[in-house]
């Protein structure tokens, strides 16, 4: 199951993220992208706790890759509920910046434990759960009112939707290479991919003076 939705995930990702935006090709690759991850998401949880399968780190960033996938979506629908007088959010939405909180202090703390130990893996929790607190934060100013979500949905969507298809992408490496310093593999995808949610983001939400 994780393996096939994370294959799912990598195939119809990479098809939405450079087809034409809004075209049906990019609604339907999206809606199979978003099910894939999910699905590679959640049964990454269930692995990392399996008996003789314990893995802290694969927990972590299991619930990073279910907190990205559910805003980069969830944002969608809070854009097209704008139309209606009452708040768009629900209990849900509040539950999620939760969770994305709890999983980026989690990340952290796994990273100043394993860098204790002098091992230079921990560079990789410490850099995704900076991420991840980032958008924890993005998602508490649009809570409160602070951020418009007609002003900011685009840019929600394309960071959280890109961010899981770099983790789709970084777990291929990571599970079909073997380097010396396997932390490099970790972190390079997210470079390479942090640079192209950046032009994606000029290119269709450039900011407005």
């Amino acid at each position: 199951m994780h393996i096939a939705g994370g294959g799912i995930g990598l195939m119809t990702g990479t098809i939405a993220a450079v087809v034409q935006k809004g075209n049906r090709v990019h609604r339907l690759c999206g809606k199979l992208f978003f099910y894939g991850m999910l699905l590679a998401s959640l049964s990454a949880l269930v692995m990392s706790n399996l008996p003789g399968h314990l893995n802290v780190f694969l927990f972590a960033v299991g619930g990073f890759t279910l907190y990205m996938i559910l805003t980069g979506y969830r944002i969608l629908f809070l854009k097209r509920a704008l139309k209606q007088e009452v708040s768009p959010y629900t209990f849900a939405d509040y539950l999620i910046c939760l969770g994305g909180a709890i999983y980026g202090l989690f990340l952290l703390v796994l990273s100043v434990r394993t860098l204790q130990q002098g091992d230079r893996f921990g560079l990789v929790p410490l850099a995704f759960g900076l991420i991840c607190l980032r958008f924890v934060w993005v998602d508490v100013r649009l809570l409160l009112g602070k951020t418009p979500i007609r002003q900011s949905w685009m840019v929600i969507h394309l960071g959280r939707m890109l961010g899981a298809l770099i983790a789709a992408y970084t777990a291929f490496l990571v599970v079909n290479i073997q380097i010396g310093q396997q932390w490099i593999l970790w972190l390079l995808p997210s470079v390479i991919g942090g640079i192209f949610i950046a032009k994606s983001v000029r290119r269709y939400a450039p900011a407005k003076k």
